[in-house]
């Protein structure tokens, strides 16, 4: 039975308008990947929450959350960016990057949160995390 992972989705949604503007300001696209693992990226790590977040106008907004297949991925998050040709413009090559923010939960690891992460227009970004086992201190 999948876990209900609701309650780990880290900021508003939907935000519409601003998202909006938001797709406006960023029209390019680029996309993400997220491997997990563990003991050195040795084993993959099914059913591991993956929350996407944006730091958009001091605000922070879930733009995307999915949990991870039998290989440890999820895969294909495509996500706006800035223009590759706005980059090399001198009148718009002062737009900063988009803020995403990655946060991964699994009742058997340590959570991550707040990865940041960069998408580039026409490319995709591969993000490996590798999640360290909750150990129980408990001496008994």
């Amino acid at each position: 039975m999948a876990a209900n992972y609701n309650d780990r989705i880290s900021g508003e949604t939907p935000f519409k308008p601003e998202y909006d503007e938001f797709v406006n300001e960023y029209p390019g696209r680029g996309s993400l990947k997220v491997q997990t693992s563990v003991a050195q990226e040795a084993f993959p790590i099914r059913d591991v929450f993956v929350d996407v977040s944006l730091l958009y106008k001091g605000k922070r907004y879930t733009i995307y959350h999915d949990v991870t297949d039998d290989s440890g991925i999820v895969n294909e998050i495509v996500l706006p960016s800035r223009l590759s040709a706005a980059t090399q413009n001198p009148e718009t090559a002062s737009l900063p990057e988009p803020q995403y923010l990655v946060s991964l939960y699994h009742p058997g690891f340590e959570e991550i949160t707040d990865c940041p992460v960069s998408v580039f227009d026409r490319v995709e970004t591969i993000l490996p995390v590798s999640l360290t086992p909750v150990t129980d201190n408990t001496e008994g």
